[in-house]
């Protein structure tokens, strides 16, 4: 009895999870571009295999983003990380590299400068979160400056490295971590279900849901806060980098301008997947469904919009009003509650 009693207690937790909730706003929201996409471009095999990767390349960057939200911190440099990651692991491949080939030659990199190249290139990502975390920790610096301050002091290194010139790395052993789903979606999947699993079936997963809720409180129940800081933001350093690996794979070319605003992408799928910037509260996976709904919307309202405007041009609009939307709804949940 007691068992079916807490199996029957876990289905009725899982349909009461407030990602159903965005699943049925993403259903909605389909509903309206079927119905109003009189051409039905959405609908067809390039705009959804378009959709896919984009979700794919992005959801990384916006799992990190959601793990520093979740404990409490806010990460502003991600796409400046992006932005660095796509001009060094360009560097590595064509000119840093032992066995580097300049793009234009005959020839290829072998796959070990790739691996190489992009390992280097995380672990890059990775020195950036540790960064952060002195900034936190130690210098005591708040979050939101620790990053901000980051975010442009990284995006004009990047700029210095590349002399703000595009450095082209058109090898295909290379562009298949951007470009091709089997890499690209395998990879981002891989990635989202660790991150699920850590964070809701993992001691270290609670813990950084308690130092988000309240760190004083997590403080004084004995948990190690300053190591959580660093393995959140080291986290969320590392999948920028891979996120910049992806883009760079996509465009073939690696590049100081490369993730301009994808920090507020980040950001906001969090947000509406749920999580609280205030800390405590939030999900992967209604991070996951957050920024396939608002991928969703940009797309089909650029779709259905009149002639001679595009996706790109009121993405911006579509990101900020869907930001202030969330917000304001969870800080009214949070009050009810």
């Amino acid at each position: 009895m007691s068992r079916d009693s807490t199996f029957a207690g876990r289905l009725r937790s899982f349909f009461k999870a407030p990602e159903w909730g965005l699943v049925a706003g993403l259903i909605v929201i389909l509903l309206l571009i079927f119905v109003l996409d009189s051409r039905k471009a959405f609908f067809t095999l390039n705009t959804q295999k378009f959709l896919m990767l984009q979700v794919a390349r992005l959801g990384v960057l916006a799992i990190g983003a959601a793990v520093v939200i979740i404990a409490g911190g806010i990460d502003l440099s991600v796409g400046a990380v992006v932005a660095l990651s796509s001009v060094v692991v360009a560097k590595l491949i064509t000119e840093w590299l032992p066995g580097a080939v300049t793009s234009g030659s005959a020839t290829s990199p072998s796959p070990w400068v790739v691996a190489a190249a992009m390992v280097l290139t995380i672990l890059m990502g990775l020195s950036v979160g540790l960064l952060h975390s002195v900034l936190i920790n130690f210098i005591r610096l708040p979050p939101f400056i620790a990053t901000l301050a980051t975010m442009a002091g990284l995006r004009s290194l990047a700029s210095l490295l590349s002399k703000n010139k595009s450095i082209n790395v058109s090898f295909s052993t290379f562009r298949q971590w951007g470009n091709d789903p089997y890499y690209t979606v395998t990879l981002f999947v891989f990635l989202a279900v660790t991150a699920s699993i850590v964070m809701g079936w993992t001691i270290l997963g609670r813990h950084l849901y308690a130092l988000g809720g309240n760190e004083a409180a997590a403080r004084l129940s004995g948990l190690p806060t300053q190591r959580l800081k660093t393995y959140a933001y080291g986290l969320s350093g590392m999948l920028a980098a891979v996120c910049g690996i992806m883009f760079t794979g996509q465009s073939g070319q690696g590049t100081s301008t490369m993730g301009n605003s994808y920090e507020l992408y980040a950001i906001t799928a969090a947000v509406v997947g749920g999580c609280s910037l205030s800390g405590g509260v939030g999900s992967i996976r209604g991070t996951v469904i957050g920024l396939i709904l608002i991928q969703a919307v940009i797309r089909g309202t650029g779709l259905v919009a009149p002639v001679g405007i595009d996706s790109t041009q009121i993405e911006g609009l579509v990101l900020g009003t869907v930001v202030v939307l969330a917000v304001a709804f969870n800080q009214r949940l949070r009050a009810r509650n």
